[in-house]
């Protein structure tokens, strides 16, 4: 329901992470060599691709009612992510999203992501815990990881143990995996 929180990019670090292919609807794909590209005008995941072992879908394109194609992913996806970011209007399109997606009956985990200030993550979650339960609440710290997987493609984050120079980003890709960790095992156990 909003741009901007890093749908797109968590999506393709959990299909790296997790060995898994990337799909997406967005008309602007992230820089990677082996994608799925789903047309915009398609109402539901073609066939073939419900049934693939592992796969990460990035569906965006939410508004006040459930995108179709969201709607079928959710039907037979194994946890939903959704990514939010600290502001008020992040926070309430996170709540809508979260409302319109429970009814899937699956695992949904919310990711907090790109903040600076522990104080602003620690009050999101309580303001999303305060509506929701005790719903999974994961986080990522602003980084400039996002930013190189972006610009230079997933061979950036396949290779980043063996690129010189960037050592300084294994703890922030030591926390990335922490967080893709979380949401297989959830996805696994259905929790």
């Amino acid at each position: 329901m909003k741009g901007g929180v890093g749908k797109s990019s968590i999506s393709v670090n959990l299909s790296v992470h997790t060995g898994s292919q990337y799909i997406t609807n967005d008309i602007t794909p992230p820089s990677i060599e082996d994608f799925i590209q789903i047309p915009p005008n398609k109402k539901k995941i073609p066939a073939d691709l419900t049934k693939l072992e592992n796969a990460v879908f990035d569906l965006g394109a939410l508004s006040t009612l459930l995108d179709p194609k969201v709607a079928h992913a959710a039907s037979f996806c194994d946890v939903i992510i959704i990514p939010t970011r600290t502001d008020s209007r992040s926070i309430a399109a996170t709540l809508k999203t979260y409302e319109l997606l429970q009814d899937a009956g699956k695992p949904i985990v919310i990711i907090i992501n790109h903040f600076r200030d522990q104080k602003k993550f620690e009050a999101t979650r309580d303001q999303l815990w305060s509506t929701l339960g005790r719903v999974p609440v994961a986080s990522i710290r602003e980084t400039t990881l996002f930013d190189r997987i972006s610009n230079a493609g997933i061979v950036f984050a396949l290779n980043i143990q063996n690129a010189k120079g960037l050592h300084m980003l294994q703890k922030t890709v030591q926390k990335h995996n922490a967080v893709y960790d979380r949401i297989t095992a959830i996805g696994e156990h259905g929790k």
